[in-house]
């Protein structure tokens, strides 16, 4: 009997939505610590940023898990489902990722409306890292260029997805 290791669809998609997750904060971050002296990043507050980036990372990651039926469909129609999805995962990501982000202060005081406003920003997350500026290479440029790497995810894991489906 073959021994090889197989996956499944559902595990693809949401490894590569959690990573694209944790990509668009990174930029997002990137993007503020750029614009701050040296002195200004030693007081910022580290670990909320790591809890952030990992609660960010697990948003997409829960998100992908949900959508990841709608990526690995064969034909024209599952590329547009795929695309789809990536723009729904992306979006919602950042909704469930600030929620996750929040959950030790919503359980160590409860659900308040004021907590409604850092969960709905979490929907900024793709528009400001898209806005702001990233550096690659020792260069800044422009974030809109994140728009073909989360294109390339995309497509690489309608494609993962599909040869895990065919199998």
């Amino acid at each position: 009997m073959e021994n090889r290791r197989t996956g499944s669809p559902v595990g693809v998609v949401a490894l590569m939505m959690a990573l694209t997750g944790a990509l668009f904060f990174f930029a997002f971050m990137a993007d503020d610590a750029r614009q701050m002296r040296a002195d200004g990043m030693v007081a910022l507050p580290w670990g909320l940023m790591w809890r952030y980036l990992l609660a960010m990372a697990a948003g997409g990651g829960l998100t992908g898990a949900a959508l990841a039926g709608a990526f690995g469909r064969g034909g024209a129609g599952g590329w547009l489902l795929a695309l789809l999805a990536g723009i729904a995962a992306t979006l919602i990501a950042g909704l469930v990722g600030s929620t996750v982000g929040m959950l030790p202060d919503l359980l160590a005081d409860g659900w308040q409306g004021r907590d409604l406003i850092p969960v709905a920003a979490g929907l900024l997350v793709v528009p400001f890292a898209l806005a702001g500026e990233i550096r690659v290479f020792g260069a800044w440029l422009p974030g809109i260029w994140l728009l073909p790497v989360w294109l390339a995810l995309i497509c690489l894991t309608h494609l993962w997805a599909r040869r895990l489906r065919e199998r």
